[in-house]
């Protein structure tokens, strides 16, 4: 055991005096992580709405269909019951919930459409608030009566139709930044265990060294074992610079800030450190050279890095694409991290991600005792 210890610890000294491992293994995903978080694609996208439609009558139908029916598809309209909307609304699944009253626009009866937004988003949130607004609007001009307020977006007045109450909450935050984040994160593990196993072995092979320790006093065991150690160790040194930059550079919140929940993503780490590092061992069994090892590497890791929900979610891709690439080893890795950052899961919570990380580990396990050579 403490030879193995020792050849960690050199293993990690060879690393770290290597600049070049450090740029491409932490520097890399970093900028990347940083690039993609300041397009912010969360600013081009439409925005996400819930109604409550309290309501049933032709006022509140007009209002949902000038909402749903919209060819410039600025807004995403889902009808849903108060509880669910609020539900969605706290969850930051949506950006903002119109509730039209009972009775609204009839005789008598309110003319106030209450909307609220999450201040997480305000850009979408203001823009699904303005079509509303543009709406009321619309439809008070319709009406045979003019409306007293010749503001309609303002919440003070009778009107004909209605008027907005306006109102703002904090929900959990489901920005772009805190998608793409644990995605980062799951990436880079699968790239340090993928890419770092594959070119050191093939150049260890090919200058003899794998060779030369069959005949020295080191068990060959305990010098993957050291190899493995040293992937590990960086993994979760990689994971918490990313996550703490994250933190820093984006506002990102690990899961409810406890302790737990950060054990946890440090678990996961280790655990999709020791997948990708064995599907490495695998690789290197069949990519014996440097220019047999570039393409076979990338033919592994590339479909899983943009079809494993890293950059986008899964939903964005075709049905039948998503039917296959939410079984990927990368897609269980990310969904997992991502579940315990932005929504503080639990182990009860990833269960089927654990199952199926666990799964393709053994089965690449079983790929890498029967593929890998020592010569």
């Amino acid at each position: 055991m403490r030879i193995a210890l020792s050849l960690t610890v050199a293993s990690l000294k060879m690393y770290f005096r290597n600049r070049q491992a450090i740029f491409f293994s932490l520097f890399i995903p970093l900028l990347i992580m940083v690039i993609f978080g300041l397009l912010d694609f969360d600013r081009f996208s439409g925005a996400d709405v819930g109604i409550v439609d309290q309501a049933q009558n032709e006022a509140s139908a007009a209002v949902i269909l000038q909402l749903t029916d919209r060819p410039d598809e600025l807004v995403d309209v889902e009808i849903g019951s108060l509880a669910k909307e609020t539900e969605r609304l706290t969850d930051g699944e949506i950006d903002a919930m119109f509730v039209i009253p009972a009775g609204f626009a009839e005789p008598g009866g309110p003319v106030t459409v209450s909307a609220t937004t999450d201040e997480r988003s305000p850009q979408r949130a203001a823009l699904a608030v303005a079509l509303l607004g543009q709406i009321l609007g619309d439809l008070e001009r319709q009406a045979d009566s003019p409306p007293e307020v010749p503001n309609p977006g303002v919440a003070d007045g009778p009107a004909k139709v209605g008027t907005i109450f306006l109102s703002t909450l904090e929900g959990d935050d489901r920005s772009y930044t805190a998608f793409l984040v644990p995605g980062i994160v799951a990436m880079s593990i699968m790239q340090l265990g993928i890419f770092g196993v594959v070119f050191a072995l093939v150049q260890f092979r090919q200058q003899g060294v794998l060779r030369r320790l069959k005949a020295a006093p080191v068990n060959p065991a305990q010098f993957l074992f050291a190899q493995i150690s040293t992937r590990l160790t960086i993994s979760v040194l990689q994971t918490l610079i990313l996550l703490v930059a994250g933190m820093i550079l984006f506002d990102l919140a690990v899961g409810d800030g406890s302790v737990v929940s950060w054990l946890l993503v440090i678990a996961l780490a280790v655990f999709g450190g020791i997948l990708f590092v064995t599907m490495g061992l695998a690789i290197s069994g069949v990519a014996r050279t440097e220019e047999v090892a570039a393409p076979v590497t990338n033919l592994v890791s590339m479909p899983m890095m943009f079809l494993s929900g890293v950059f986008f979610p899964l939903d964005a891709l075709p049905g039948v694409v998503t039917v296959v690439t939410q079984f990927l080893p990368l897609t269980f890795l990310a969904d997992a991290i991502r579940a315990v950052v932005t929504d503080g899961a639990g182990i009860t919570d990833i269960w089927s991600e654990l199952a199926g990380l666990a799964a393709w580990s053994a089965l690449v396990f079983a790929a890498a005792t029967r593929l890998f050579r020592w010569e």
